[in-house]
Formats: structure tokens, C-alpha cells, sequence
């Protein structure tokens, strides 16, 4: 059982992002019933996702290459849980500079490590399961083929009602920022592989941060720490999904009219599909009732932006002040409105809290296909791959114009006129009588060096 959130000394900055819902009495009672979850974050971006997530006291695993960029987040997950994930086909190695097909290399190398991470306990008992990843890197999108077949496999055995596994995905995708081929050709691979892991019914669903969107943070109003510390917009990014899973976690620990209860929390993230969350503070009587929920639907400051379209599975929550009651209207126009909009079969949770002092709306909704930026992602790596095709063209040309193709043997022929050897002490032994002889120093066998 994870601590009240009132408890919860790990929370940091993330403190300010919570509904004041989650720090009230009524829900501290009832924490025994919060949904189990464990995080197993993949590579560095994956390995930040994680990190905020484990300060609600899931049990996390990293996986990642590189030792110092799990060491980042010692000081919230165990040492026993960041599990580096060497290479001994390259052992030189930390990290794989966004070549996913490296990282999967790499992975593969080290099944058996992603093994005993599917069948800690923590894994096995846990009522959902969240694997993180950057979809723009290498380390953790190569590892993300291993990680989910091997975790799809143990999660069948906690299977749901219609064969569902509660298994799901935390993904970003790279922003325009982030130039070259490789982080696009690296995240289109994976948004192909998660597509068709859904279509086998292999795992649930799966949540995209847009790493574009982290361009209006800035523009708006950036969090700071009660310090002052302004928070970085990746992190912010994190925080919100974080933040956002607690929230809806405990919609089914709350008392109202209608509950939207754990079977189908669990449910509607165990459905495959492409999951979108949002939240709207400050529902007023004024308010145009079906223009916020359709802009509950349809805008989220961090996720990618998804069509709204007929949805696999739905759901909304309306939460409202203990000291005020809710228009009976209200809460049959929001059912109402997100079941026309969503087309498709809603969960309703109309819920009571002492900490509120507004009405607050949460929306989920599960699609079938992905996010409209991965269109905008197709169309940028064709760019890039152009634009790369031609650089590496410029290069030869350049190197033709120089006319110095009389030097191109230059350093494949000849003999070299010294050859060194490092001194030893026995190299150092001589006797005063051949102090004058000239000596020859010993040279180790290079003959097997291709040049």
C-alpha cells in the first residue's frame, strides 16, 4: 500500500500540481484501496518518467546502458532497481547516441536481466503495470521489443475480464527541436511497434507526451519550487503525467452518486489503444457545458493531440465540493455530451471531496489510432533525410574539389621510421661494459592490424 499523499515526504515540486481532492481525510481512509501499479522505466528519457512516478510510491525499475544516467535518481529508487544493462560485444560503451537498433542489440544481450524484472513480485502483484520510454532515443526504444513481449507474457496471468492485460506505455515523442533523422525514424519504429502489440491484445494503452508542445511552457506561466526554482519543461512534462495518473487513480477511492469504480479504472487502461487524460478546474453555472467537454477531449497542455473520433472506451468524472450540490442537469448533460462526442460506451463517476472548492472534470478517452503528430513526424523525417542525403553529398564534392588525389595512398604506404614499445625495468638491466652498444627495442606483433 502506497502512503496518504499527505504522508508522502518525496513529492517535491510535484506538490503543486496534485487536486487539493488528494489531500483530504476521506481519501487518506481509503488509500488501502488505491490501484496497485509498478514503473520500469527504459533508457534516459524513460528513466525521468519513472523517477517522477516513483514518488508516489510505486515500485520502479530502470534499465538503461548508461550508469550515470540512472545514478540521476538515486537518491528516489533503490540501487538494486537500477539495473545497468552493459554490453560485452561493447563494453566501452554508455549509452547508445539515439541508435536504437544498438539498443536492441544491447537488450537482447541482457534478456536475462529484463527477465528478472518481469517476475520481481512487485511486477507480478502489481493491478497495472507502466513501462516508460523516450521514443526519440536508442537505449530505451531498442529495449522496448524485449521489455514488453517478455512483460505482456507474466501480465496474462493478471489478466482482465474479455482477456485485456494491464500492461501499459508511457511514451514521448521528439519535438522540432530535436534535429536529425534519427530521433524520427527512432520514434516512428516504435509507435509501429506499439500499434501492433495493441492489435495483437498485448498490451493496453498507451499515453504520449508531445514533446512539441513543451514550446508554449515557457510562453505561459513555468512551475517554480516553493523556493523559487524554476522547474525545466521536460520535467514539467513528467510531473503533469505523473500528477494526472494519481488523480484518476483515486477517482474509485471516492464517495458520490455514481463511482467510477477500480474494475473499470483498470479496464479502460487495460483496453488497447491510444489513451488520452485530461482535466478542467472551475466548471462554472455559466460555462458552455458541451464546449468544455469538448475541450476536454481534444486539448491537454503535454500530450500529444488526438483526433476525437469514435473511441474504443470512455470515461468522466465530475467531482464537486462536500459543501455544495451538483445540478442533477449538470451531471446528465456531461454524461450526455461525452457519449455523443466519444461514440462509445462511458463510465460515469459523480463524486464529493472536502478539499474542493470548484467543480472539476476529468475526461479518458481510448483511440484506435495515434496521435496527429505522428503524421507531422513522417513528413519531418522525410525532410531530414533529404536534407542529410544532401549534406553527405556536399561532403564528397568538396572532397573532389580539392584536386589532392595524388595523396590519397599517403597513409597506406611506406615504412614507418620508428616503431616505440613502453620501457620496463628489464629493458633498464645493463651491464657498464655495453653501456656504448647501440640496442634495438622490442615490438609487439602488429601484423594482424587491418589499415
Amino acid at each position: 500500500m502506497i502512503k496518504s499523499f499527505t504522508e508522502n515526504e518525496k513529492l517535491g515540486a510535484i506538490k503543486a500540481l496534485l487536486s487539493p481532492h488528494l489531500l483530504s481525510d476521506e481519501l487518506k481512509t481509503e488509500m488501502g484501496r488505491f490501484p496497485t501499479q509498478s514503473i520500469i522505466g527504459l533508457g534516459q528519457g524513460g528513466g525521468r518518467i519513472a523517477a517522477e512516478l516513483s514518488r508516489f510510491g510505486f515500485p520502479t525499475f530502470l534499465l538503461n546502458s548508461s550508469k550515470s544516467d540512472m545514478d540521476e535518481h538515486k537518491h528516489l529508487i533503490p540501487n538494486d532497481r537500477r539495473i545497468v544493462t552493459s554490453s560485452t560485444e561493447y563494453p566501452e560503451l554508455e549509452g547508445t547516441d539515439k541508435n536504437a537498433q544498438l539498443g536492441y542489440a544491447i537488450a537482447k544481450e541482457n534478456l536475462d536481466k529484463y527477465k528478472r524484472v518481469a517476475l520481481d513480485d512487485a511486477i507480478q502483484e502489481a493491478e497495472f503495470v507502466w513501462v516508460t520510454v523516450s521514443l526519440g532515443g536508442g537505449t530505451g526504444n531498442g529495449a522496448l521489443k524485449i521489455a514488453l513481449s517478455l512483460l505482456s507474457r507474466v501480465r496474462e496471468n493478471r489478466a482482465l475480464p474479455g482477456g485485456k492485460i494491464p500492461l501499459g506505455v508511457i511514451c514521448s515523442l521528439p519535438s522540432t527541436d530535436e534535429k536529425g533523422s534519427a530521433f524520427r525514424r527512432n520514434a516512428l519504429a516504435g509507435i509501429s511497434l506499439l500499434q501492433q502489440l495493441m492489435n495483437e491484445n498485448k498490451i493496453g494503452t498507451t499515453i504520449v507526451i508531445d514533446n512539441e508542445k513543451m514550446k508554449d511552457y515557457y510562453a505561459n506561466n513555468p512551475l517554480k519550487t516553493y523556493g523559487g526554482t524554476e522547474i525545466d519543461a521536460k520535467s514539467y512534462s513528467n510531473m503533469v503525467i505523473a500528477s494526472s495518473l494519481a488523480e484518476i487513480s483515486s477517482l474509485p477511492l471516492m464517495d458520490g452518486r455514481s463511482v467510477f469504480d477500480k474494475t473499470e479504472l483498470l479496464t479502460t487502461l487495460s483496453t488497447p489503444g491510444w489513451l488520452s487524460l485530461s482535466k478542467h478546474k472551475e466548471l462554472h453555472n455559466d460555462d458552455n457545458l458541451e464546449s468544455v467537454i469538448k475541450n476536454l477531449f481534444e486539448n491537454n497542455e503535454v500530450l500529444a493531440t488526438n483526433k476525437v473520433q469514435n473511441a474504443v472506451a470512455g470515461a468522466v468524472a465530475v467531482l464537486y465540493p462536500s459543501t455544495k450540490n451538483i445540478s442533477p442537469k449538470i451531471a446528465d448533460d456531461v454524461y450526455s455530451y461525452t457519449a455523443d462526442l466519444l461514440h462509445t460506451k462511458v463510465n460515469l463517476a459523480i463524486s464529493k471531496n472536502s478539499k474542493l472548492d470548484s467543480l472539476t472534470l476529468y475526461g479518458l478517452a481510448v483511440y484506435p489510432t495515434p496521435s496527429i503528430r505522428i503524421q507531422q513526424l513522417r513528413e519531418e523525417l522525410d525532410y531530414w533525410e533529404k536534407l542529410e542525403k544532401e549534406q553527405e553529398e556536399a561532403k564528397k564534392q568538396a572532397a573532389s574539389s580539392l584536386g589532392l588525389d595524388e595523396f590519397d595512398d599517403f597513409f597506406t604506404s611506406g615504412t614507418p621510421t620508428l616503431k616505440r614499445k613502453k620501457v620496463s625495468l628489464d629493458d633498464l638491466s645493463f651491464d657498464l661494459e655495453d653501456e656504448a652498444k647501440p640496442r634495438k627495442a622490442k615490438v609487439a606483433d602488429l601484423d594482424d592490424i587491418d589499415f
